[in-house]
């Protein structure tokens, strides 16, 4: 029995020695593989924070606005109370349309900063997953594996920082402004 595995694992040997066809057996060795911590390049990449501020800065004019709004329609239901009955029913109306008009803006900017916030997300993940292909195809590396689908990963084959500082250069090269 040991005498005929040996012979089919030295033929699987010959055949794939002599075959004109490359044999992932022999070149198994050679595989380079690396992870990376998705997470934290999205967190580190300038660009992502630079998007983070100019998404606060948006949400905090709109929060501004909405503000003024609400307080424009807090003194408009204050004054109804000084209204008699007659004029109270005019105003009310008036006061109804300001208060659903005020939902549809906060609505709207709620619903525009997601969309925008997303959008950005999505063109920074496409940035970095092609950051991290042309990374692998220049270091050598066959397969790069996001860390979260890792059981287990050592150390040494997380390109995390490489791929990073890759992004942030170009980045920095995009965005340097000439003198």
């Amino acid at each position: 029995m040991r005498s005929l595995l040996l012979a089919v694992r030295l033929s699987m040997l010959l055949t794939c020695l002599l075959s004109p066809v490359p044999c992932p057996a022999l070149w198994a060795g050679e595989l380079r593989i690396g992870y990376v911590n998705l997470g934290k390049v999205f967190d580190g990449y300038q660009r992502t924070t630079e998007s983070d501020q100019v998404l606060e800065q948006r949400g905090r004019q709109k929060q501004t606005e909405l503000e003024s709004r609400f307080n424009e329609l807090k003194k408009l239901r204050q004054s109804l109370e000084l209204l008699n009955e007659e004029a109270r029913g005019s105003r009310a109306r008036e006061v109804e349309e300001k208060s659903d008009e005020f939902q549809r803006l906060k609505t709207r900017s709620e619903r525009e900063l997601v969309r925008e916030r997303n959008r950005l997300a999505r063109e920074i993940l496409d940035e970095i997953d092609q950051t991290v292909a042309e990374y692998a195809k220049a270091n050598g590396f066959a397969v790069i594996l996001d860390q979260r689908s890792l059981l287990y990963g050592e150390e040494v084959y997380d390109v995390t920082d490489g791929v990073l500082r890759l992004l942030n250069e170009r980045f920095a090269a995009r965005t340097k402004k000439p003198r």
